[in-house]
């Protein structure tokens, strides 16, 4: 059964975040960060089994490697609480796997930031076996800031707001949905809440990718 998961998070400085960091973490590597003149290292903390730096078109070519893209995106930020990025955490439901998942992902980055001049930084990570193999988990990190004319550009308002949200998870369930009648899966998901479909159900606790890594343990240690 095909679930929907979509969480998104902001990396900003004010709370004492590294987009540096940020995407160190995201994509388990080590990066180099200019701003505090340490590394954040990550490697190897979680299996990736895919990851990739999508950026729109006028990109600087430096900007391909990850290390000097976000670096670049820390200078251009001044303010000591500046909002630096948007990290969407998502679930690829188990019917998918990894090329039909990176796909997905891929289109959705594309239709949704690319177009609008944003940079995408793409991670699958493996979380688990399902029948049809590795269940992965998704995340993107988009910076807050798009890239006009080569340099990042002013931010633009309309993405704080509510409404661009829910267009945003509207749009990541229709990519998956297409994805589904695309393979012939005869399954749906559905980014409205219980009570926006009129489906009179108790709300039920989702269980974090975290907390289930720290489960998976325990259970291997007993």
């Amino acid at each position: 059964m095909a679930i929907f998961h979509f969480h998104v998070n902001i990396i900003s400085r004010g709370a004492g975040r590294s987009i540096v960091a940020a995407a160190a973490w995201q994509n388990s590597c080590r990066l180099y960060d200019e701003r505090y003149g340490r590394f954040s290292n990550f490697a190897n903390k979680r299996a990736v089994a895919w990851s990739a730096l999508i950026l729109p078109s006028g990109a600087p070519a430096q900007w391909e490697d990850r290390e000097c893209f976000w670096n670049a995106l820390a200078a251009a930020e001044i303010r000591k609480d500046a909002q630096l990025a948007r990290q969407f955490d998502v679930a690829l439901p188990d019917e998918l796997d990894l090329p039909a998942s990176i796909a997905v992902l891929r289109r959705f980055a594309s239709e949704i930031f690319c177009v609008a001049g944003f940079a995408a930084d793409l991670t699958l990570i493996e979380m688990g076996d399902t029948p049809r193999g590795k269940r992965h988990h998704g995340y993107l990190l988009i910076p807050t800031r798009p890239i006009v004319d080569g340099l990042f550009g002013q931010k633009p308002r309309e993405w704080n707001s509510r409404g661009k949200l829910l267009d945003i998870r509207a749009a990541w369930a229709r990519v998956l949905n297409d994805k589904f009648a695309a393979l012939g899966y005869d399954v749906r998901v559905d980014h409205r809440s219980n009570e926006e479909r009129g489906i009179k159900a108790a709300p039920v606790a989702h269980i974090g990718v975290a907390r289930k890594r720290i489960a998976a343990r325990a259970r291997q240690t007993s």
